[in-house]
């Protein structure tokens, strides 16, 4: 989910040593409606397979591949159908943090982003997160009540995540990392999953 901090457990994971696969650093996006705030724009999506494609030749084809669960499209970018439907039927693990960690985490990581930009990207979710909901998250926006903001918000994102789990009908490994740090999460995938994979996963 949103604000769990995956991003943070994959660089981990790449300073233990593990093959990592980091779609949103090669995107230079997120891959939400706020995915693009305080990035650099991104690559063509010819850029982005050439990259992507460059460091899946360096993995070895005997050792798992960490990827965060993203969808089709990170932003413009579009990840290649075969890379897609491993990531698909690979083992998956949700984490789960508790909901005023992850509100903190997103804090930290919007807290210095243009509010313009962060109202822009509330008012593209307008549709789905709904016209009350979205103009009560403006006004705590305008008034820099970023963690009350993010709160109704994150309600849209944990639906939508749901759903598509449950649409998609996949079997999914939980794991809570409340009050975890990002390395400690990282040790732990390691040590639990590592022996089992036999060709890859995703999370």
């Amino acid at each position: 989910m949103t604000g769990t901090g995956k991003t943070a457990i994959l660089s981990a994971l790449a300073a233990q040593g593990a093959q990592v696969l980091d779609l949103e650093a090669l995107a230079s996006h997120r891959g939400s409606s706020f995915g693009a705030l305080g990035l650099p724009s991104q690559p063509t999506n010819e850029q982005f397979e050439n990259q992507l494609g460059l460091a899946w030749s360096q993995f070895d084809p005997q050792q798992p591949v960490w990827i965060e669960a993203e969808s089709r499209r990170i932003g413009l970018c579009r990840i290649p159908d075969p890379l897609f439907q491993q990531m698909v039927s690979a083992r998956w693990v949700i984490v789960h943090r508790d909901r005023s960690e992850r509100l903190a985490a997103l804090v930290q990581l919007y807290g210095s982003a243009d509010r313009q930009g962060l109202i822009a990207a509330t008012e593209r979710i307008r549709k789905r997160l709904g016209g009350l909901c979205t103009q009560q998250a403006i006004e705590l926006l305008k008034q820099d009540r970023l963690s009350e903001a993010f709160d109704l918000i994150l309600d849209y994102y944990d639906r939508t995540y749901t759903y598509d789990l449950q649409r998609r009908q996949i079997a999914v490994e939980p794991l809570d990392i409340t009050g975890q740090s990002a390395t400690a999460v990282a040790q732990h995938l390691r040590a639990a999953f590592q022996p089992v994979f036999s060709r890859g996963g995703s999370f």
